[in-house]
């Protein structure tokens, strides 16, 4: 299992145990016909992954809708007792010619919380009404 998968199963995991893991990305399924693609995407760093990005397919329509959803805007700006950076640091993941991990901050258990909240309500958007409803009551049990 690599590093991006078992962060991927941390964010998407437990809301969606039927998710299929391909590298840094994964797909749920959200109804008959359409499917969401969750990966770990860069920005200006092209070895600095600061987000995730959904998208949204469709099997007969093909893309419908992408969100980018960037760490830093979920997490704030973290606080790290490294003296190096007393201005606290934006929460990415840093790959380092093969050697990938957080980059000096390492989210907690909050932290996945936030993400996985956000991921899953972007999600719920796309999902049929029935199959919403019943992981919100299987939820509650």
């Amino acid at each position: 299992m690599t590093f991006y998968e078992q962060e991927l199963r941390k964010i998407v995991g437990e809301r969606y145990p039927e998710a299929t893991y391909v590298g840094r990305a994964c797909y749920v399924r959200l109804s008959d016909m359409n499917r969401a693609k969750i990966q770990f995407v860069t920005g200006i760093v092209s070895n600095q992954y600061n987000a995730l990005q959904l998208t949204i397919l469709n099997r007969s329509e093909g893309q419908v809708d992408t969100l980018r959803l960037r760490f830093s805007d979920l997490l704030g700006t973290k606080v790290t007792s490294n003296p190096n950076f007393r201005n606290g640091v934006d929460p990415h993941i840093w790959d380092d010619y093969g050697k990938v991990d957080w980059y000096v901050y390492h989210p907690t258990r909050q932290d996945y919380e936030k993400l996985s909240n956000a991921v899953s309500d972007y999600l719920e958007v796309f999902q049929d009404m029935s199959q919403s409803a019943d992981q919100q009551w299987a939820q509650t049990m």
